[in-house]
C-alpha cells in the first residue's frame, strides 16, 4: 500500500536537509543523514485534506476546531491506552518553543534545570537562553545501550534541581524507556517537587519496544508538561506545530500566559488541518513506516558488523536516528563530520553537539530509502577503510 522504497527528489525545494547544508561548508550536494526529518511521503489523507482546505480561498487568523483535539486524543487512546483530556491541550509553533516558554513560566531565573545527556542539542539552548542553569546528567553507557544513572540523578535533585527536561523516546541514543524507568523518574520528580517537562515528539517510533506516555503516571500530573507534534511522526516538520498537554489547570494557565503575553499565537490553519487528518487516518501508514524502519535498523546492524566491525552501533529501540560509536577512528566528531563531507560527500550528525561525553560518536538518520541508506553506509565504509587502523 505504501512504497517507501520509491525515492522522492527533495532537491530544489525548501528542504534544509537536502538544500541548505551550510554547516558542512557548502550549500548542497551532500547525501544527507543529519537533520531529523525523513524522506518518506506523508500520509496520503493528509495531502488530500490540505488540498481540500486550499479550495477555500481565505486563510485568516485561526484556532483548531474541537475535532482536532478529539483526533489527538483518539490517537493516544487507541494506540497507547492513554486518553488525555482535550482540556489539557493547546497548540503552539514547535516543541522547543514550548519548552522555552514552560521553563519561563515555571522555573525562576538562575535555577537548575537537568537533562540526561547525550541529548537533542536544542535542549541546551532552551535551558540556557531562558536564563536557567544547565545541569548535565550523563546517561550510563553500558555495553551497547544507555540507561539512567538513578543514583546520580537523585543526587542532583537533592542538590537543588527545579526541573527536568526529559526525552521519551530518547534522541539521539535510541532508547525507548521502560515503564519501570519512567515511573522511577516520575517518583523522584514528585519526591523532590521538581517539574517534569517531557518531550515525546518521537512517541510513534517505538520500534522494538512500545513507547509509554509519561502521562499514564497520574502521581506526577501536577508537575507534568508533555510536548508532542506531527513533525516527526508524520514527516510534517514544515507545518511548524506542536501540541502541549498539561493536566494541572493552574500550571496550564501559567504556561499559556507566557505565550499569550508575548502574542505567540499559532500555528497556522493548515497545520490544524494536517493534525486532524494525520491523527484520524494515519494508523496504517505509521505501522507501515515503522516496519520499514525496522528493516533499516537491521540493514545498518548487519552492514556495520560485517564491514566496519570496530564501529559500535548502539542497541536501537526507537526513533529514526541511530547512534554510532566511531571512536575507533581516533578523530573528534567534528573532524569526522568535516572529512565525511569533504572527502565522501556525506552529511552526518556531529555527536559532540549532543553532549561533551559523546565525542567520537555520530548520529545517523535512517529515515530514507534503503537504497539511499546503503549508499551512505558504503561511503562510511570507505572512510572506515582509510581512517581506521
Amino acid at each position: 500500500m505504501y512504497d517507501f522504497d520509491q525515492a522522492v527528489d527533495r532537491r530544489g525545494t525548501t528542504s534544509i536537509k537536502w538544500n541548505f547544508q551550510n554547516s558542512f561548508g557548502q550549500q548542497d550536494g551532500l547525501l544527507p543523514f543529519w537533520i531529523a526529518d525523513t524522506d518518506f511521503p506523508t500520509v496520503p489523507e493528509v495531502i488530500e485534506a490540505l488540498k481540500k482546505r486550499c479550495d477555500h480561498p481565505v486563510f485568516g487568523y485561526s484556532d483548531p476546531l474541537p475535532s482536532t483535539f478529539q483526533a489527538i486524543q483518539g490517537w493516544w487512546s487507541r494506540r497507547y491506552g492513554w486518553t488525555p483530556d482535550t482540556e489539557w491541550m493547546f497548540m503552539t509553533c514547535g516543541v522547543v518553543t514550548g519548552i522555552y516558554f514552560a521553563l519561563d513560566a515555571l522555573v525562576a531565573k538562575g535555577d537548575k534545570v537537568l537533562t540526561f545527556t547525550p541529548v537533542y542539542d536544542p535542549f541546551f539552548a532552551a535551558i540556557k537562553n531562558s536564563g536557567h542553569t544547565l545541569v548535565d546528567c550523563p546517561l550510563e553507557h553500558k555495553e551497547d545501550y544507555f540507561t539512567i544513572d538513578f543514583d546520580r540523578f537523585e543526587n542532583e535533585l537533592k542538590n537543588g534541581v527545579k526541573a527536568v527536561v526529559f526525552c521519551n523516546p530518547h534522541n539521539p541514543v535510541g532508547r525507548v524507556w521502560t515503564a519501570e524507568e519512567l515511573e522511577r523518574v516520575a517518583d523522584l520528580c514528585v519526591k523532590y517537587d521538581v517539574w517534569l517537562l517531557s518531550d515525546e515528539i518521537h512517541a510513534d517510533y517505538g520500534l522494538t519496544r512500545k513507547y509509554i506516555p509519561m502521562g499514564i503516571f497520574e502521581k506526577v500530573h501536577d508537575k507534568l508538561v508533555i510536548f508532542t507534534a506531527i513533525s516527526k511522526s508524520f514527516n510534517l516538520a514544515g507545518m511548524v506545530s506542536a501540541c502541549i498537554m498539561i493536566p494541572n489547570a493552574d500550571v496550564r494557565a501559567k504556561v499559556r500566559y507566557e505565550f499569550d503575553s508575548r502574542w505567540m499565537f499559532g500555528p497556522a490553519d493548515l497545520a490544524f488541518t494536517a493534525m486532524e487528518a494525520a491523527y484520524t487516518h494515519g494508523d496504517a501508514w505509521m505501522d507501515a513506516v515503522c516496519g520499514y524502519l525496522r528493516q533499516s535498523v537491521e540493514l545498518v546492524n548487519s552492514f556495520v558488523s560485517e564491514r566496519m566491525p570496530k564501529v559500535k552501533v548502539t542497541k536501537h529501540e526507537g526513533t529514526f536516528l541511530m547512534w554510532l560509536d566511531m571512536t575507533c577512528a581516533g578523530k573528534t566528531s567534528g573532524e569526522m563530520t568535516s572529512i565525511l563531507a569533504k572527502e565522501y560527500g556525506l552529511a552526518l550528525g556531529d555527536g559532540s553537539h549532543y553532549g561533551k561525553q559523546a565525542e567520537g560518536f555520530m548520529r545517523l538518520n535512517i529515515g530514507c530509502t534503503h537504497a539511499t541508506l546503503k549508499e551512505g553506509l558504503e561511503g562510511l565504509e570507505r572512510f572506515y577503510r582509510n581512517y581506521v587502523k
